[in-house]
């Protein structure tokens, strides 16, 4: 079949495809930006009764260029939860190539505010982006910034479920995209999007030295969508010698889920709930040789990038961003949240080492890519 055939057919089958997914996850109308939007005016209201409002207010982060020559300002609006997590740590690097970089914390998801236009206007950027916070913002507003070049990135994981029309009110603006499917739904929408796939540098990782002589598997449980009752199921045939549950949740209104006494002596269970440092994470996720994914979805997915380029074998739901790193029974696994059934960790080993060298091949392509993505970022109005 020929390129131009595959796209009539996607084209004409786009809306069909995008209804039966929304109807297979049943969740998906809790995950739409109108809910969330209400949350967030809810907690506004509850953070001015009760006086907390500033506790959710973070100055500004500023970084100077890393390049003598660049000239550029650059804004960055984000979601206030990477001021602890510092997730996008890596794009922040690269914008620093280009000029200095101010990020600006975006609080209106938990109850807080968001950078003033005021504040923003007087910066006068040259380029403003805005990272994963977009449902927050009106598009109309943004266009009365002056800024001759706006870029929105969104995270598969936080508008999967959101309605075209959410999107195409942005159409003004430019996307990056790190996940396909959702580049495919910009391009059938006219979006001027460009999609990149992320990998993290081998070097500043531990390397992987586990001979998968047993099996020891690592959980983090960040919500209620996968627990502890999930992975039980996914690993009733398999002799796991042990097992680590994290049990660090994210805010709001998720709970823990508990082994029994009897799954703790059976898979020798060690339970935590906070590290210090990242160093303290990677010191005790290292130990294992197994990572159960902890959501339904990732934005880029972080953790099983990480994952497997420590060699590790990555079971992750077979969503995206997730299965577009993870070819099922090659360098990982994936299954049916619908459907729940022992996985075969047989052969481990070799899917552990193959998601290492495709962790490796795949950190060369995120290299050439660079230049690419700075490029697109630093667009003039004029090239496009």
């Amino acid at each position: 079949m020929n390129k131009l055939l595959k796209k009539i057919l996607f084209v004409l089958l786009y809306p069909f495809s995008r209804m039966i997914r929304l109807v297979q996850n049943k969740m998906d109308f809790l995950r739409t930006y109108k809910l969330k939007l209400i949350i967030a005016r809810v907690l506004r209201i509850i953070r001015l009764l009760n006086g907390s409002a500033a506790s959710v207010r973070f100055p500004d982060t500023f970084y100077p260029s890393t390049n003598p020559a660049g000239d550029k300002k650059i804004g960055v609006i984000d979601h206030s939860y990477h001021y602890k997590t510092v997730s996008p740590t890596f794009f922040i690097d690269l914008l620093k190539q280009l000029g200095s970089v101010r990020v600006m914390w975006d609080s209106q998801w938990n109850g807080g505010k968001s950078p003033s236009i005021a504040s923003i206007k007087q910066h006068e950027f040259d380029i403003l982006i805005l990272w994963q916070i977009m449902i927050y913002h009106d598009p109309e507003k943004l266009k009365r910034l002056n800024c001759k070049q706006i870029i929105i990135v969104p995270m598969y994981d936080d508008i999967h479920a959101d309605p075209d029309h959410l999107f195409l009110g942005f159409r003004d603006f430019r996307f990056i995209s790190f996940c396909s499917d959702l580049q495919k739904r910009f391009e059938h929408l006219g979006i001027r999007s460009k999609y990149f796939q992320y990998y993290i540098d081998p070097s500043s990782l531990p390397d992987p030295k586990d001979p998968f002589t047993e099996l020891k598997g690592f959980f983090w449980q960040r919500t209620n969508d996968i627990t502890w009752a999930h992975i039980r199921k996914l690993i009733e045939s398999a002799n796991f010698s042990s097992f680590h549950l994290h049990l660090a949740l994210d805010p709001i209104w998720y709970r823990e889920v508990l082994p029994t006494e009897e799954e703790m002596e059976k898979y020798h269970i060690v339970i935590t709930r906070w590290f210090e440092k990242k160093e303290d994470y990677l010191a005790v996720f290292s130990q294992a040789n197994v990572f159960f994914t902890p959501r339904l979805y990732e934005g880029i997915g972080m953790p099983v990038i990480e994952a497997m380029t420590m060699g590790k074998v990555v079971v992750a739901p077979d969503h995206p961003t997730m299965n577009e790193y993870i070819h099922h029974g090659q360098n990982g696994l994936l299954y049916n949240v619908q459907d729940l059934k022992p996985l075969d960790f047989m052969h481990a080993g070799s899917m552990a080492a193959r998601a290492r060298k495709d962790s490796l091949s795949g950190f060369e392509k995120w290299q050439k890519s660079k230049a690419d993505l700075l490029n697109f970022i630093n667009l003039d109005h004029s090239e496009f």
